[in-house]
């Protein structure tokens, strides 16, 4: 290669003056190579660029050398068109963001301490709670596992302890009081009431009550992804999630007031925000402070207070048990059951109508 004075010119040199340095770093279904290219002032700078690519992303390391980051990265994208984009947007988060101190360290050369390390970093430096540490760390075992490696790290990390309070809840008044008549109301209530997540609420169809109008099924969720999109799923967050519960006659009457046009239309048919952000937002104004999650929180409470039992909550709000004994041989009866649904009815529609007493008497 020569320039224009017909001079030789240096390998890697481009004609904007800056050098070049092309690597391999896979290939395509086709089996054409896909290359990357990288660009610096100085031969060396775009080669020590490439190498240390090369080294992150594990490009043609055995499993011995690749890096913690290369490791998870490869994980990752085994199972990037097989989970769930909700999942896989999650685990790219970790990745960009958690144990950051270790991720350029060689996965053989890594030890329990060095990620203990790392978990108290993040946490002093970031605050790391809990739940995201240990999400971290079960995903970098994941990782490990599948290139040979197993520390079992779930089990010898020690995580920072829950926080010992809970966040107070308003009052299921106050609550009640603040929404009636406004596009809250129906969502919020089936999220109290009846106890269902933000996604549960918006998965909902008409399609789902039952013919006599007395139930109505969660089988369906309809999750936020992000820059305004959204994903309907055909299931909800676990198995005892799926679930029919009983539709009293004021929220099916609620339900048919919204405008829909056949069977098929979701009976809130809303964003997200709109349903769970605007209504943070709304609460604050009146100077209530609770989240749309923290409703369904409400429900296990006041069922709790108006003494459901346990079994009955977690049945009717979908939770998942965490002890295999009682999951398997716990159980309600139909009569048990309905008894408990009459206690909640009542309160709830008594707090309706004091509501409903109160305005009237305002006007």
């Amino acid at each position: 290669m020569t320039n224009n004075k017909g001079n030789k010119r240096k390998p890697g040199l481009l004609s904007s003056g800056n050098f070049r340095k092309q690597l391999v770093i896979g290939y395509d279904p086709g089996g054409k190579r896909i290359v990357k290219s990288f660009t610096a002032k100085t031969l060396w700078e775009a080669e020590k660029k490439a190498a240390e690519y090369k080294r992150k992303h594990g490009i043609g390391a055995i499993p011995d050398e690749l890096t913690v980051y290369a490791a998870m990265e490869q994980y990752i994208n085994s199972r990037r068109y097989i989970i769930e984009e909700s999942t896989l947007k999650g685990y790219d988060v970790i990745l960009r963001n958690r144990l950051q101190s270790i991720m350029m360290m060689k996965i053989s050369e890594l030890t329990v301490l060095d990620v203990q390390a790392a978990v108290n970093k993040d946490r002093a430096e970031k605050g790391s709670s809990r739940k995201t540490l240990k999400s971290a760390v079960s995903l970098l075992n994941s990782a490990l596992v599948a290139q040979g490696f197993d520390y079992d790290l779930l089990k010898r990390i020690t995580f920072p302890g829950e926080k010992a309070t809970k966040p107070e809840l308003p009052s299921a008044e106050s609550v009640i009081e603040a929404i009636m008549g406004t596009e809250f109301e129906l969502p919020c209530l089936l999220a109290m009431w009846l106890s269902m997540r933000v996604s549960e609420v918006r998965g909902l169809k008409y399609s789902d009550i039952s013919r006599d109008h007395r139930h109505i099924t969660v089988c369906r969720t309809r999750v936020y992804l992000g820059k305004g999109r959204d994903k309907a799923k055909g299931r909800t967050k676990n198995t005892g999630s799926n679930r029919s519960v009983w539709l009293p006659e004021f929220l099916y009457n609620k339900i048919m007031e919204q405008p829909h046009s056949s069977d098929d239309d979701f009976i809130i048919n809303k964003t997200y925000n709109q349903v769970a952000q605007n209504f943070h937002r709304y609460m604050e104004r009146r100077g209530i402070k609770i989240t749309f999650h923290q409703l369904r929180h409400m429900f296990a409470t006041t069922a709790n207070d108006l003494g459901v039992s346990d079994d009955y909550i977690q049945k009717l709000g979908g939770w998942s048990s965490n002890s295999i004994l009682k999951s398997i041989y716990t159980h309600t009866t139909a009569s048990v059951e309905d008894r408990y649904q009459r206690v909640i009815d009542d309160y709830y529609m008594g707090v309706i109508n004091d509501c409903n007493n109160k305005n009237n008497m305002d006007d």
